[in-house]
C-alpha cells in the first residue's frame, strides 16, 4: 500500500499545492551544471529536485523534521543520488555556521515567515559566492489575504507579514549587495480562487473528515478546478492580480 502511495505521489508531484505548481515555472531561471545550490525552506523538495536535475549539488533545509523525513523517503524512491541532494533540519539564522558557501540560493515562500527578514538577506549575501544567484519569491504585499490566512507576530509557521513589493525587494537587496536582474510573478486570479476554495474546504469541511476523506476531497477539487488555472495569464494583467512575485538577484 505504501509503495502505491509513493507511485501516486510521483504521478501527481509536485502535489496538489497550487502555489508550488505555479512557481515551478521559475526553475527556468535556475543555473545549470555542477554548482552548489541551497534551497531554503525546501518543503517537499520540488525545487531541490529541479535543481538536482539541472546538475546541481543541492542542500535543502527546513524546520519541519517530519516533513523532511517524507522528502528524503520520496527522494530515495525517485533514485536521486543522496550524496548530491541532501536535506537537513537547520535554522535559517544559523546558516553561516554551516561554514559553506553556495553558487545559488533558492528561497521560495519563506522570507514572509521570518521576523528579521533583513538579517536573512544579509546572511544570504555572506554565504553566496560573488556573482552567485538568489531566487526570491514571496506573496505580493498589495493583495487580498487568502481564505483563512493568519498574520502572526511570532515565527510560528504563520505569515509575519502579507508579503513584499518589488520596491521593497530592491531596497533590501541593494543594501545587502545584490542587483535584481529579473522579475516575474505567479498564481493569478483563477489559481487564487482555487487556493481559497481548498482552504475553505480545509477549515469548514475537513475537521470532521478522516484522512482518507480529506485526501479524496483535495484530489477531487484539484481535478475539477485545476484546468481553469491556465486562464490566469488571460485575465491577470496587473501585479495586484497575482499572489506571488519573484526576483532573480545577482550578488555584486
Amino acid at each position: 500500500m505504501h509503495k502505491l502511495f509513493l507511485l501516486i505521489k510521483k504521478f501527481l508531484f509536485p502535489g496538489l499545492n497550487i502555489g508550488i505548481r505555479k512557481r515551478m515555472k521559475f526553475t527556468k531561471h535556475f543555473k545549470t551544471g555542477d554548482i552548489e545550490t541551497l534551497d531554503v525552506g525546501c518543503g517537499n523538495g520540488a525545487f531541490s529536485f529541479a535543481a538536482y536535475r539541472l546538475g546541481n549539488k543541492v542542500l535543502g533545509i527546513d524546520f519541519d523534521k517530519e516533513k523532511l523525513k517524507r522528502t528524503e523517503e520520496f527522494r530515495d524512491y525517485l533514485n536521486i543520488n543522496n550524496s548530491r541532494c541532501k536535506f537537513i533540519v537547520w535554522n535559517i539564522y544559523d546558516l553561516v555556521s554551516l561554514n559553506k558557501t553556495f553558487d545559488q540560493i533558492v528561497c521560495f515562500e519563506t522570507l514572509e515567515h521570518m521576523k528579521d527578514d533583513w538579517k536573512v538577506i544579509d546572511i544570504f549575501s555572506k554565504i553566496l559566492e560573488s556573482g552567485g544567484l538568489l531566487h526570491l519569491c514571496t506573496p505580493y504585499a498589495n493583495r487580498k489575504p487568502y481564505y483563512g490566512e493568519i498574520i502572526s507576530e511570532k515565527e510560528d509557521g504563520s505569515h509575519i507579514r502579507l508579503g513584499y513589493t518589488y520596491e521593497q525587494f530592491e531596497k533590501m537587496l541593494n543594501v545587502a549587495g545584490f542587483e535584481i536582474i529579473k522579475k516575474d510573478k505567479a498564481v493569478g486570479i483563477f489559481s487564487q480562487k482555487l487556493i481559497n476554495l481548498m482552504n475553505w474546504a480545509d477549515i469548514q469541511i475537513m475537521p470532521s473528515k478522516t484522512d482518507r476523506q480529506k485526501d479524496f476531497t483535495h484530489l477531487l477539487l484539484f481535478l475539477i478546478f485545476y484546468p481553469f488555472t491556465f486562464f490566469d495569464g488571460l485575465f491577470s494583467h496587473k501585479e495586484k492580480d497575482y499572489l506571488n512575485i519573484y526576483v532573480l538577484a545577482k550578488k555584486i
